[in-house]
């Protein structure tokens, strides 16, 4: 095949990884999809230059910065080897949680790994596959040659059984103790649970500093290849991970809102989700990681923070997708519709996944260095404006793309509404 006309966007991340997906993908994740792809009334809501643009996105939901870093140099090098020039691809990272450490599960454990059941490449909804060109807009729904050349080309996977956060490129296997339920290893046998019971506590054992080096090291591993091999990128991260320090001088500990806080925008009251009145954030830079931490320094130091996107605000520093979506999308920013009976996340709290729309107001904002795709500017502003018809709208929605203010505050004080 020649790929001389072709530009490459590769991504991964975890759960949060979708700037990609929904910046390509624009309307076909909307319920009223259709009727807006006709009031917005272009075809193309892209800028793009060049014939074909190909997206590979290896974000898996649950997954730490080892597999955001192997997955994401593991499908650069393989373009390579089929002749791609650097030039023609496009790299960014959504850096998951920091604390989400990573076990590869060696061979000679013996442990069954075909009940993981790898069977299927990459063809898994985890790994999304898109081919976007100007006037012939996204086929995402017929499989053609090219699409099957990289998913038979590229083996990585994600397994199609439980647990569904396990990831595999060749024969390395990774697992997320954190995320992974011992009752879902139970069902794999003993020995499975055993496996379960060990590594978790191993990771319960892991010191938090040990855990930041490796998240660090996993960024720096990345940029150092992605640098050398003269790509262009762009990382950010899912929450605000550099900043909101703090070292706890009474019970002698490093404490972090997201990590052993608990300091959410909203909280559980006698089954009713209430505004949390000890949340109120503030932009310090004392809190950032190398001040609390100074051990750290020599490796922040490293990192290139020309290629990073932050959200910064009064609010928040250093922050990542969910700040931009506390500040920017209001209460309804974590809501997504999936069908006309069905609302996902209903509370504005960090980790419950954000509307779709964020990651494609968000496209041009964090992908500074994208020089071949671009969401047009008029486009970002009529979903912008649709979004704000939905929250103002008198009733339940108008655009079925968030819920309006007023339905929010119905579901909120009466969750069983849902």
């Amino acid at each position: 095949m020649d790929f001389s006309k072709y530009k490459f966007v590769v991504s991964s991340g975890c759960s949060y990884g979708r700037l990609a997906d929904s910046t390509f993908n624009a309307f076909n994740f909307l319920i009223d999809g259709e009727r807006l792809r006709d009031e917005y009334g272009q075809f193309d809501w892209l800028d793009i230059d060049g014939d074909k643009v190909i997206s590979i996105n290896l974000s898996l939901g649950s997954q730490g910065s080892d597999w955001q870093s192997d997955s994401l140099i593991y499908v650069v090098d393989k373009l390579f080897k089929l002749g791609i020039k650097p030039e023609n691809i496009f790299c960014l990272v959504e850096w998951s949680q920091w604390h989400r450490v990573t076990f590869h599960p060696p061979h000679h454990y013996g442990l069954d790994l075909k009940l993981l059941d790898f069977s299927e490449t990459i063809k898994n909804n985890e790994f999304e596959f898109y081919i976007v060109q100007t006037n012939n807009g996204l086929n995402n729904h017929e499989i053609n040659n090219e699409l099957n050349f990289f998913r038979d080309y590229l083996k990585s996977c994600r397994s199609i059984t439980t647990p569904f956060n396990v990831g595999k490129i060749d024969d390395r296997i990774y697992m997320i103790p954190r995320h992974s339920s011992i009752d879902t290893f139970k069902k794999l046998g003993s020995d499975y649970e055993l496996f379960c019971e060990h590594i978790q506590k191993v990771e319960n054992e892991f010191p938090l500093e040990n855990k930041l080096k490796t998240y660090l090291d996993n960024i720096l591993r990345t940029q150092y290849f992605l640098e050398k091999n003269n790509l262009k990128y762009n990382f950010l991260f899912m929450q605000s991970t550099l900043s909101e320090w703090s070292f706890n001088r009474d019970v002698g500990i490093i404490q972090h809102p997201l990590f052993n806080t608990g300091n959410y925008p909203y909280i559980e009251n006698e089954d009713k989700w209430v505004p949390n009145p000890n949340f109120n954030p503030i932009n310090n830079p004392e809190s950032d990681i190398e001040n609390v931490m100074p051990e750290i320094k020599s490796k922040i130091d490293q990192i290139n923070f020309n290629n990073f996107w932050f959200h910064e605000s009064e609010r928040f520093r250093k922050g990542g997708i969910d700040e931009w979506v506390l500040d920017n999308l209001k209460e309804t920013g974590y809501i997504n519709i999936t069908s006309r009976k069905t609302i996902g996340q209903i509370v504005p709290n960090y980790g419950e996944h954000p509307n779709m729309m964020a990651y494609i107001f968000l496209w041009n904002k964090v992908s500074l260095n994208c020089d071949f795709i671009k969401v047009k500017p008029e486009f970002e502003k009529f979903m912008w404006d649709k979004y704000w018809e939905d929250y103002n709208y008198n009733g339940v929605s108008k655009n079925n793309i968030t819920l309006s203010k007023q339905e929010w505050n119905k579901i909120i004080k009466n969750p069983k509404l849902i």
